[in-house]
């Protein structure tokens, strides 16, 4: 997983998080408001009911039944719940919204161009099976603006039971690798043949940082 996917991903997850805080903050405001607003229409209820029982012993009329003082509590459990279910599906659409829709106001996996956001390109890769284990050729292309100083290509080999068996690091000439202009490598190995599987490219720069690269002909 590149820098720019994982930049995506983390900006995505920080906007769904701050909407679950923000809408699980405004649900419990709402919950306190309604109960706020219920106990004061439960006290009106009670000051009527008093001022009336109050009348009716003044005038020496039966106040009936004398009411029950003890008031229940309201069960708070079950309105949080329903404020974190809500907070939570709300937070999940923002996350949908803002990574992966071009509705977002931020660029993301559905608004970027991929040959802008990889800055290689590879046009070639070729291999050749022989019985001690095979050889690759590769080329690709800078398409950044700037030359790449260390582009090395890291080759990573599976033994047939699909685990890695070895990784091997090989230079990409010319280096640096100007802008807009192609690089070549290429590997021969000829070790634990009978247990290859298949192999994986990768790119990575003189700080061991992994570079992103898109497959195809479109160079720039």
């Amino acid at each position: 997983m590149n820098e720019r996917v994982l930049d995506i991903l983390d900006q995505s997850l920080k906007y769904s998080l701050w909407a679950f805080l923000l809408t699980f903050l405004a649900s419990l405001c709402f919950i306190e408001l309604q109960l706020k607003a219920r106990k004061q229409g439960f006290a009106e209820y009670l000051r009527e009911e008093f001022e009336k029982r109050y009348k009716e012993e003044i005038i020496g009329e039966d106040p009936g039944k004398v009411l029950d003082r003890t008031v229940p509590l309201a069960n708070r459990l079950p309105m949080v719940v329903q404020a974190l279910v809500v907070s939570a599906v709300l937070a999940l659409g923002c996350f949908l919204v803002v990574g992966f829709t071009p509705l977002s106001l931020f660029e993301n996996f559905a608004t970027e161009n991929p040959s802008q956001t990889a800055p290689l390109r590879l046009t070639l890769l070729a291999y050749d099976r022989f019985y001690d284990g095979f050889s690759l050729n590769g080329e690709v292309w800078n398409q950044t603006p700037e030359s790449m100083g260390g582009l090395r290509a890291l080759i990573s080999i599976w033994k047939s039971d699909r685990e890695l068996l070895d990784e091997i690091t090989v230079q990409v000439e010319p280096d640096p690798l100007s802008p807009g202009s192609a690089g070549v490598f290429s590997l021969r190995y000829s070790e634990n043949s009978p247990f290859l599987y298949g192999y994986q490219v990768t790119f990575s720069s003189n700080q061991d940082l992994t570079v992103p690269h898109v497959q195809g002909f479109e160079v720039e």
